[in-house]
């Protein structure tokens, strides 16, 4: 059985030319969700004898599945290919609908549905477009600030969604006079008057299959300096722009051997170790969303991160592992990534201020 079909899905390939299949409507688009499922709905011809269906994938050669109808009404025959759509397709419904489940990114395209009549050479066609989108996380909020030309302070925030599935659309609630959004809706930025009160906004993300809101997002009533809202500042706080390195400077004890260190945050856990003449080498941490981005600077523990993301803003954390004596040190920074022009550093912030502790700026 598995020969014949295989035979005939490779038939149906050089029959279904220009002119020779008929399409029997425009392509459906259809979205899911990574990792859930999704139908592929199809609608049999009235009246007609259907004999079998042949769904296709573009990225797919052959058929990814075959449904065969038997005369007498018997059960459905359905037949699975060898490809990396097996055991995740099953047929639903009186129209022998396909559904896809745990879909991944790579599922993504146009599909076609080629079904067989009894009493005819010509095959309908069904065509599909399917997207995958992922359910969205919390998006995070930046904020910066500088003084204007009329003296006001003007403050900016950027939202960051992180996703991989492309079309994401941003808003921001309360809007007034004295509002403006830009960069597609990702920034927001708030023209301040003295006199003003704190003002709280938030950040609403969307894709088509679901939407996220940030945690109210406090805007002072003046110009305070830049940071992550939402997170406390940590330990030594390092300055870098967006697209750009930073280098989180780590200094191990003199005298000491150093076992390994470890360098952790959200969404990242590296390990250095020492390598040939002593020189650290970086054996773990280059997967994930700092893959390739990581090296370690010519001498001792610290860790450089490039091209820098707004993502990359927040804590990080060094574990220094020591041979002898066997104790971990532990030393904390805060990462603060800015972009150029508006999303920049303020210009009325002064980065030595005690007030912000330790700073270095990295460009």
């Amino acid at each position: 059985m598995g020969h014949s079909l295989l035979w005939f899905s490779l038939l149906l390939g050089l029959l279904t030319g220009p002119g020779v299949s008929r399409v029997d409507s425009a392509p459906v688009v259809v979205t899911g969700t990574l990792g859930g499922s999704v139908t592929l709905p199809l609608m049999l011809p009235v009246g007609q004898h259907v004999e079998s269906i042949f769904w296709m994938c573009r990225s797919v050669p052959g058929t990814i599945a075959t449904v065969t109808l038997e005369e007498a009404g018997g059960p459905d025959i359905f037949y699975q290919a060898e490809t990396r759509y097996w055991d995740r397709l099953s047929v639903v419904g009186p129209g022998r609908s396909l559904q896809i489940s745990h879909l991944s990114w790579e599922d993504a395209g146009p599909y076609q549905a080629h079904i067989n009549l009894r009493n005819s050479h010509i095959p309908h066609t069904w065509e599909y477009s399917l997207n995958v989108y992922e359910q969205l996380a919390r998006p995070r909020v930046t904020m910066s600030s500088r003084i204007s030309g009329n003296g006001h302070c003007l403050v900016i925030l950027t939202c960051v969604a992180e996703s991989r599935g492309g079309t994401v659309t941003y808003s921001w609630t309360p809007l007034g006079p004295r509002t403006v959004v830009s960069h597609g809706g990702s920034v927001l930025s708030v023209s301040l008057r003295p006199g003003d009160g704190a003002l709280n906004f938030t950040c609403m993300v969307k894709n088509p299959v679901s939407n996220s809101s940030s945690l109210p997002v406090l805007v002072p009533p003046s110009c305070t300096g830049p940071g992550i809202l939402g997170e406390d500042t940590m330990g030594e706080i390092v300055i870098g722009t967006l697209g750009k390195s930073a280098t989180l400077p780590l200094e191990v004890p003199v005298g000491q051997e150093v076992e390994k260190v470890t360098w952790s945050s959200p969404g990242l856990v590296a390990t250095l170790q020492p390598g040939r003449a002593g020189k650290p080498i970086l054996v773990d941490g280059t997967q994930g969303p700092y893959s390739r981005r990581l090296s370690v600077p010519q001498h001792g523990y610290s860790l450089q991160i490039s091209p820098l993301r707004l993502q990359d803003s927040g804590p990080f954390r060094a574990w220094i592992t020591l041979h002898n004596p066997p104790i971990n040190i532990t030393k904390d920074f805060t990462l603060r990534v800015y972009g150029e022009g508006v999303e920049g550093l303020p210009l009325n912030s002064d980065l030595s201020s005690p007030l912000l502790g330790r700073t270095r700026a990295f460009s």
